[in-house]
């Protein structure tokens, strides 16, 4: 699952690199090359941005002819326009990249050209919405939660692809989360958080190997066996399960004497980032059950 600066990637030649080469054709007419440089061409003890040699035939290609690429400007133009969003370990990768880059220009010791590019990569990060705080001095990408959100649940869809009651619960907590995004209302809301905590409770026992047959069962256990680092820690789960157990019309009738006022938005997000972590990370917490 690519990240949002990863998936964005395919706009960088029109959004960036395509300006900055064409403002600054007169005075730094070499600017493709010291780009490409920066990506193909790596020094030893750079942080990697690509995948290994060996998974991916296309970079591979451009990486047996780095050294015409930083030769002539019209070859490391046609290498820039080569580089696809694949080719990256994921956004962090493409951060560290820009990052580099931004050191690399600073070289020709231009004021314009470094605060072109800086505004340039600002501008991007807001066209596309990335969760990305963007710091001009040092030049620096600060990667915010998207991203472990992100990786927890492309670890959670691994999981549900070889376990058809995972995967049935996964997507009906997607299908309920997007008809509670389109349409607020609180039937709506309660069947988000309904499906999420359902999502946490197959993945819980499922990680426990059937070991144990209920959600509390199973979390008691992880207790117990200390895959928590706190019994506080463990808390947030539980207590978000007994939520849906009581609060009316979640899970089941509930007790109406608990609610002090409806569901808002936010209710909904916390608790399914409460039972979407817990089923994400489930698995590998029990992996020694």
């Amino acid at each position: 699952m690519m990240d949002r600066l990863q998936a964005a990637w395919r706009y960088a030649g029109a959004e960036i690199w395509h300006p900055l080469f064409k403002s600054f054709f007169n005075e730094h007419p070499d600017l493709p090359i010291e780009v490409v440089r920066a990506m193909l061409d790596r020094s030893h003890g750079s942080p990697a941005i690509f995948v290994a040699a060996g998974q991916n035939k296309k970079l591979d290609a451009l990486r047996a002819d780095v050294a015409n690429f930083i030769d002539q400007t019209k070859d490391a133009r046609a290498a820039l326009r080569r580089i696809e969003s694949d080719f990256f370990l994921n956004g962090r990768a493409i951060a560290t990249l820009l990052s580099d880059i931004a050191i690399a220009l600073a070289e020709y010791e231009s004021v314009a050209l470094s605060v072109a590019y800086s505004k340039r990569v600002a501008r991007f990060l807001q066209r596309h919405a990335l969760p990305y705080r963007f710091d001009v001095a040092p030049f620096r990408l600060i990667p915010l939660l998207y991203e472990e959100i992100d990786t927890l649940y492309s670890e959670l869809s691994k999981r549900a692809a070889g376990n058809s009651q995972i995967h049935e619960a996964l997507t009906s907590f997607e299908n309920a989360w997007d008809r509670h995004s389109g349409e607020w209302t609180q039937i709506n809301a309660k069947e988000a958080i309904r499906t999420a905590s359902l999502l946490a409770e197959n993945m819980l026992l499922s990680a426990v190997n059937g070991r144990e047959n209920e959600f509390s069962r199973a979390l008691a256990r992880m207790r117990r066996e200390h895959h928590f680092p706190s019994n506080d820690f463990a808390n947030i789960f539980d207590r978000a399960y007994t939520f849906a157990n009581i609060y009316p019309n979640i899970r089941h009738p509930g007790d109406v004497e608990c609610v002090k006022r409806d569901l808002r938005k936010e209710d909904v997000l916390l608790a399914a980032l409460v039972f979407v972590g817990l089923s994400a990370c489930a698995h590998n917490l029990c992996a020694n059950v």
